[in-house]
């Protein structure tokens, strides 16, 4: 898994050294939370099953799967870092996405397993999934008629076993499924928030995550 925290904490300091009129301006914010954005692409890229996803198969995963893993990472990671005791990140996401969207995010904090190794394998899921994003309709791309598909169940089957294998040993039978449940509640209340909460500059924050990353892909094939 990515180690992004030690980078997070630099870039936290970085902002807190630049002048006090810039500080908490949606630019300065956003250099932050992009990088959380764009930990999908090394997670994928390093794992063993990505040589056996086609670019087009990746990019679909990506475009699809980039709001919801960022969104979910970037609450992990912050609160890792205890980025809100930073007055200058604090008043620089209200800015961007109001009380209101502020409370929302509170609410998924507290809600998020304190087991970092199941946030990580949860973040693993959610990279390679095929349903867990907000439904968008759009003619150009299906992922029914990906070639690569069963290969992609596969996958998530393997992570899946292993989530669910890590959980009974962890906590026995009877917690494993209350957390296993947990996780699907918790995915699903990410994606409500994010379809309700969201707005033209964090969405154009994503697009362009997400149009990099494609575009890297496209070069190195």
């Amino acid at each position: 898994m990515i180690n992004i925290i030690p980078q997070a904490k630099y870039l936290l300091e970085q902002q807190i050294s630049l002048p006090p009129k810039i500080r908490s301006k949606p630019s300065a914010i956003f250099n932050i939370v992009k990088q959380f954005y764009s930990v999908i692409q090394p997670l994928v890229e390093r794992t063993s099953y990505f040589p056996n996803l086609s670019t087009d198969t990746y990019c679909t995963l990506v475009r699809r799967n980039a709001p919801i893993f960022g969104t979910i990472n970037s609450i992990f990671i912050m609160r890792e870092i205890n980025a809100f005791d930073h007055l200058a990140f604090l008043n620089g996401c209200r800015i961007i996405y109001g009380n209101e969207g502020m409370k929302h995010f509170d609410k998924l904090t507290a809600k998020l397993e304190k087991n970092g190794t199941l946030i990580k394998i949860m973040l693993l899921i959610v990279a390679f999934s095929t349903n867990c994003s907000i439904v968008l309709h759009d003619n150009t791309e299906n992922m029914t008629s990906i070639s690569s598909l069963l290969s992609i169940v596969s996958i998530q089957n393997v992570i899946v076993t292993m989530f669910w294998k890590y959980l009974v040993y962890q906590y026995g039978f009877v917690l494993a499924v209350r957390l296993f449940n947990s996780f699907i509640k918790y995915a699903l209340d990410a994606l409500q928030i994010l379809n309700e909460q969201s707005n033209v500059q964090h969405n154009d924050m994503v697009d362009t995550v997400i149009e990099e990353t494609t575009r890297l892909l496209t070069i190195e094939d």
